[in-house]
């Protein structure tokens, strides 16, 4: 499956040979929006390296270019909308190249949250699309670089109320406003409690996890994040520090001396560098983008070797994302733990995502662009940059009540998933597989279009095996559960059907079933 490779300094890590196609699929199911039609094929024998370099280097695809690709083919409104946004992702995700780096971007931005839900910021789609270019921008750069761009995103500054933060006012009673300096360590960086290297908290005499601040330091923080605006109306230009409004005297945070009379930009970089190099920083990160990325329940091993990989890249640098995703991606547990510790229900907006993509999608009408949003706010609970709270869509603790939680393990995606949704997203995929049925000769332009006429040719020469293959390796990585592929045999009766219709019925039981809706190794 794979071997060691030297790399620049100390850091060996397992440079993966595609060696079946249920490894490709895989690789492919966990690293992008998910294989399209014949991806998975092209990449057995291939070493992993050579494919994610070749991703890093691909050029950012911009979903504010998209966004307004998208309102020039919507040709009514004032400006973009919510809807124009959300379709915009949609062609980025179904058909940009660099897919590595805007899935990464996606779980970047389920850890660094800014949502248009925020009723400043609801108005402003294109300028929630260009925050979604700067997580794609620094996915492959440095922590520090891209901690410092969130913070001094104009979306994060209004999100986080950071911008026009004034210091503090003894006249007045005013305070310097502490909701950024509160979420930046306790989401973006260090976290709530202390973490030894593998993700595990440290304990007091009590067994109680010892935090990581202080309402002290928040305070202290708070007033060193003062004086920041905005530079535009549009929210795109990053803020800008008036020094009026900037406290410059001392500050003490964490055990951190700020000088009086530092300019607030030199504030800003030496925060930078004590978040970065906070000792709980490495774990809390990357225990993070583990979960979003491959396992709801990494090992303490599998995060250790992932934050000794963020504290050095080896050659000495800290926080270099493109090695720490490398390591989360290439770790030997992705590919030979039980699914107990290596497995993540599938968001239901990414299910989606995934099928159409298996499906070679194209929108109705010969158009060049999505012209369907998926009906974003009604079918899914979510939708990209669309939280409700700056704690995402769902808790990364969040243990439902059953077998999940009598057994220690969480699943936060299925905070959002009640039955309401399981209806609302199941009809969903039925009534995308029933557009297979209607005149190519006359789709409609607000509709996606899939392809399964090789599901149909299988059906027409009543291959059930070839059919129940073909639908393993679109959307199984290849390894079909036996029961799931039984439950199919069993619902092909003979009944005389047209093509068309079976391959709705079948591939709505394959979909419908939690196999799917479950990324876990299953080699």
């Amino acid at each position: 499956m794979s071997d060691v490779q030297d790399c620049p300094g100390n850091l060996r890590v397992f440079d993966m040979q595609f060696d079946s196609f249920s490894h490709a699929s895989r690789w492919l199911d966990l690293a992008t929006f998910g294989p399209k039609r014949g991806e998975v094929k092209s990449l057995i024998n291939k070493r992993a390296k050579a494919w994610y370099d070749e991703q890093v280097s691909l050029p950012v695809t911009s979903h504010l270019e998209q966004c307004h690709k998208q309102f020039e083919a919507q040709g009514y409104g004032k400006k973009p909308s919510k809807a124009t946004r959300v379709r915009a992702w949609l062609d980025v995700a179904f058909y940009s190249q660099d897919q590595l780096r805007q899935r990464v971007a996606y779980a970047l931005s389920q850890i660094f949250v800014a949502s248009d839900q925020d009723s400043d910021l609801t108005n402003h789609a294109p300028a929630i699309a260009n925050y979604n270019d700067l997580l794609c921008q620094h996915a492959f750069g440095n922590f520090r670089e891209l901690l410092k761009n969130v913070s001094v995103s104009p979306v994060m500054g209004q999100y986080l109320s950071m911008v026009g933060n004034k210091k503090g006012d003894l006249a007045s009673g005013r305070r310097p406003d502490e909701n950024y300096a509160r979420e930046i360590m306790q989401l973006f960086s260090v976290g709530l409690y202390q973490r030894d290297i593998d993700g595990t908290y440290y304990l007091d005499e009590n067994g109680k996890p010892i935090p990581c601040y202080t309402e002290r330091d928040i305070q202290e923080l708070a007033r060193i994040f003062t004086g920041w605006n905005h530079s535009d109306n549009a929210l795109i230009e990053p803020m800008v520090n008036n020094a009026v409004d900037h406290d410059r005297g001392e500050k003490w945070v964490m055990g951190h001396r700020f000088p009086k009379n530092m300019p607030a930009e030199q504030e800003m970089d030496q925060v930078m560098d004590m978040l970065l190099h906070h000792p709980s920083t490495a774990p809390h990160i990357s225990h993070g983008l583990i979960q979003r990325l491959t396992s709801s329940n990494p090992s303490p091993d599998y995060v250790r070797r992932v934050a000794e990989v963020f504290l050095d890249n080896g050659m000495g640098i800290t926080g270099d994302l493109k090695a720490v995703v490398w390591a989360i991606l290439t770790d030997p547990e992705v590919y030979t733990a039980t699914p107990v510790t290596m497995s993540k229900v599938r968001e239901p907006w990414l299910s989606l995502v995934t099928i159409y993509r298996a499906l070679d999608v194209k929108p109705g009408a010969g158009s060049d662009v999505v012209e369907t949003d998926l009906v974003y706010l009604k079918t899914c609970n979510q939708y990209p940059l669309g939280s409700p709270s700056v704690f995402n869509f769902y808790l990364p603790d969040f243990s439902p009540k059953g077998i999940v939680k009598d057994n220690n393990l969480v699943a936060p995606e299925l905070q959002i998933v009640d039955w309401s949704h399981i209806i609302y997203v199941h009809n969903f995929i039925y009534g995308l597989l029933r557009l297979n049925l209607q005149k190519l000769s006359a789709p409609l332009a607000k509709e996606l279009y899939i392809n399964v006429e090789d599901f149909k040719a299988l059906i027409t020469k009543k291959d059930i095996e070839g059919f129940v293959q073909e639908t393993s390796e679109r959307f199984f990585n290849g390894a079909m559960p036996n029961s799931l592929k039984e439950s199919m045999y069993k619902q092909y009766n003979g009944i005389d059907l047209k093509p068309g219709k079976w391959v709705q019925r079948l591939l709505f039981i394959a979909l419908a079933s939690p196999y799917f809706h479950i990324q876990e190794n299953r080699a």
